[in-house]
């Protein structure tokens, strides 16, 4: 592995919440557009590029298949690594930072853009944009101008190769069972709310949920993403839009017998196995099951549409993270690292990302059809619902959103207990503040 000397790096702790900020491939038609212009390999010197990657649970051969292969196929001066995390968790990378093995480039999910940022990560990609004249208008602009809020100069820190999605996934069994029509792209949560009642029922002992709805998060998704007052940065969840969400959330809950059965002493809200493997959930809004769930059930009578809206906000819906690249400032390879970037959003490999059911940030006609056209349990199933919505990013995102999430969720639950709205917002705020002033002390 290549030694580069680490600088001031602060050593921040990054607390990536994946399950919950998230979440987790061709010839085209005559005239699609190139990801990158640069095409002819260059007889340059062997170059050994080193990718730290968040995820251990992505195997080898995914790595393989999706960067390594390609890179080796289009730059064959260039060498690859890929190093995961194994069993040391997201410390991983502060201890090769300590001992000077600073990798060139770091793949992490969009949200924790800050975070990575901030530990060091953080060349502005803008000179290797310009210098190999890739054009950035063809890619998704919501997630592209999402990773410019991250220099105040409007430099491009982050480039992301793929997103994720969040969507309805509804059992149509159940539906037939009780006789509701299907929600279609473009339901309202009045509409979801209203058929959730109506599915919500026990029919020979068993106990059906109509609307899995998962967390306060993604009820507020597609209207608001800001926990702190961008003028004051003091947590806020009284605004208009938070309400909106907080008294969605208390109409779900009003339902009656609206509980998963192991809810009865200790209120979780977070099933999204229920929808596939209990199968008692009619409805379920949570991100991608496409790539990570229902190919374990592929007789499941299942479908999708777009995530619901509200009525006065339509066809926008949260954003469900994705994964980007960060590029090490003080790589001693940083045009070969950018050609892995160029590599990662390039035609052939967003096909590819997207043909296995994860979103393309290459948004054209021939991926958003290749969407998951190697996922035989989806043939016949409303996949294009993924990208019915447009996603809807933070406006405003700090270090802190990811534990200003989990407590918000946690919070949220006291819905359940018969809090009311304006206590459980109070009592989210001041714990938010309480623990962002510890953490910008460095306590615990």
């Amino acid at each position: 592995m290549r030694l580069v000397k680490s600088g001031l790096l602060p050593l921040l702790s990054i607390g990536i919440a994946s399950s919950m900020l998230s979440a987790c491939s061709s010839s085209g038609t005559p005239g699609a557009p190139e990801a990158n212009v640069e095409t002819k390999p260059e007889a340059s010197a062997p170059a050994k590029v080193v990718a730290y990657s968040y995820w251990q649970e992505f195997s080898d051969d995914y790595w393989n298949k999706l960067l390594i292969e390609p890179v080796k196929k289009r730059y064959p001066h260039i060498d690859l690594e890929i190093v995961k995390p194994g069993t040391n968790g997201t410390k991983r990378l502060e201890e090769m930072i300590v001992a000077g093995q600073v990798p060139d480039i770091v793949i992490s999910d969009i949200g924790t853009a800050k975070g990575i940022g901030d530990l060091g990560f953080n060349y502005d990609m803008t000179p290797m944009i310009q210098k190999y004249k890739l054009d950035l208008s063809k890619y998704d602009q919501s997630t592209i101008n999402y990773v410019k809020t991250f220099s105040s100069t409007g430099g491009v820190i982050s480039l992301p190769y793929s997103t994720n999605f969040i969507a309805l996934f509804y059992n149509k069994d159940i539906f037939d069972k009780f006789g509701v029509p299907y929600p279609k792209d473009g339901v309202t949560f009045d509409e979801v709310l209203t058929k959730a009642k109506q599915l919500t029922r026990s029919d020979n002992g068993t106990q059906y949920i109509g609307f899995d709805h998962n967390s306060i998060h993604f009820l507020a998704g597609g209207i608001t993403r800001d926990y702190f007052d961008p003028k004051t940065g003091k947590v806020n969840l009284s605004t208009k839009e938070w309400r909106m969400a907080y008294d969605l959330l208390a109409q779900l809950i009003a339902i009656p017998n609206n509980r998963f059965p192991q809810d009865k002493t200790n209120i979780t809200r977070w099933h999204n196995e229920d929808f596939y493997k209990t199968q008692i959930v009619a409805m379920s809004g949570v991100p991608n099951l496409v790539s990570a769930g229902l190919q374990t059930v592929p007789d499941m009578n299942w479908d999708m549409t777009s995530y619901p809206v509200f009525k006065e906000y339509p066809k926008t819906a949260q954003a469900a993270g994705g994964y980007s690249l960060f590029m090490n400032p003080n790589s001693k390879v940083l045009d070969d690292a950018f050609k892995v970037v160029l590599t990662a959003l390039s035609e052939e490999t967003q096909l590819r990302v997207s043909r296995n059911g994860a979103g393309p940030v290459l948004l054209t006609k021939d991926t958003m059809d290749a969407f998951a056209a190697d996922l035989p349990y989806t043939k016949g199933k409303n996949v294009k619902a993924a990208f019915y919505n447009k996603q809807y990013w933070p406006k405003n995102p700090t270090i802190y959103d990811a534990t200003a999430l989990g407590i918000a969720y946690n919070r949220s639950l006291d819905l359940y207990n018969g809090k009311d709205i304006n206590t459980v917002i109070r009592e989210t705020e001041e714990e938010i503040t309480k623990k962002v002033e510890e953490m910008k002390l460095g306590t615990k």
